[in-house]
């Protein structure tokens, strides 16, 4: 059985504490063996190796995390590992080498309301996503230009279509981002469940990895 690590923050969250969304996750990923820590900072590389993959939901990576949480973060994915961000966890003020694992910078967001995921395109994590609607926080970002993201999906806000999950690789790793999970009920979306599934099998590597 793959073992993954939620990591996040409960007292020390200030927008996005991890309690709710931690029962939804381990919900939603069924078949893996979930451990859940708000003591990331502390993470040392032999830590995160006895995992396959790590899911970021962190809320205050800038305040608590440090270079020795990123090195390690870096050497884990870069040696073969597997990172699966969420939403809040792409936020690493004053971490910025924390933002190449995820390929792009956070530069805000309007208010939330509900938001339409489509297509796009036809990667392998796709073949069992249908498009889905969830009242959202529409997240915008710079993505790196030497990153080589591969978007999965993009929202519609105002008629035009921006970023919203995408996969790269990372030396011998891979790399996922869904920008998706505000709060509980957003992980209680069927579409967005079933990509959350389809993202970590891809991963650890059940599904063809194609970069």
């Amino acid at each position: 059985m793959k073992k993954v690590l939620i990591i996040g923050d409960y007292s020390n969250s200030s927008w996005h504490p991890l309690r709710g969304v931690d029962d939804e996750i381990k919900r939603i990923l069924d078949g893996f063996e979930v451990t859940v820590t708000e003591d990331y900072p502390y993470l040392k590389l032999e830590d995160m190796q006895k995992y396959d993959l790590i899911v970021n939901y962190a809320d205050a990576l800038g305040r608590r995390a440090g270079s020795d949480f990123a090195g390690a973060l870096l050497g884990y994915v870069a040696a073969g590992g597997a990172l699966l961000t969420l939403h809040n966890g792409i936020i690493a003020r004053n971490i910025p080498e924390l933002e190449q694992l995820v390929g792009a910078t956070f530069t805000g967001h309007p208010p939330h309301e509900v938001l339409e995921y489509v297509y796009a395109n036809g990667h392998p994590i796709m073949k069992a996503v249908s498009p889905f609607s969830i009242d959202e926080e529409p997240y915008m970002f710079e993505i790196h230009s030497h990153a080589r993201v591969n978007i999965l999906m993009d929202y519609v806000y105002k008629g035009e279509k921006y970023p919203a999950a995408w996969v790269r690789g990372y030396g011998k790793g891979r790399s996922c981002y869904l920008s998706m999970g505000h709060e509980p009920a957003s992980f209680e979306n069927e579409g967005f469940a079933v990509l959350i599934k389809r993202s970590a099998l891809w991963c650890v590597g059940e599904l063809p990895v194609i970069q």
